[in-house]
């Protein structure tokens, strides 16, 4: 059991360190991460060559979800 959980560890390591250096090598992963720090997540030129190339794909209007009534046989779940 010691041994797996050494195992998953490095692997996990690993992969941090992997997904750090794409990030800092790669100048758009690069960018897109200073634009996420930023706040600013639109910005990332990752972001806008998707939203060009996938014009039909976009994300709902911000409306808040509609909430439905509890029915009676939820509603005592909740007291």
């Amino acid at each position: 059991m010691e041994q797996g959980s050494k195992t998953l560890l490095i692997i996990l390591v690993t992969a941090l360190l992997m997904g750090a250096l794409v990030v800092a090598l790669n100048p758009a992963y690069r960018q897109a991460f200073f634009a996420l720090v930023r706040g600013e997540p639109a910005a990332s030129p990752i972001w806008t060559s998707n939203r060009d190339y996938y014009p039909d794909v976009a994300l709902p209007a911000s409306a808040p979800a509609p909430v439905e009534p509890a029915s009676p046989e939820t509603a005592h779940d909740a007291e």
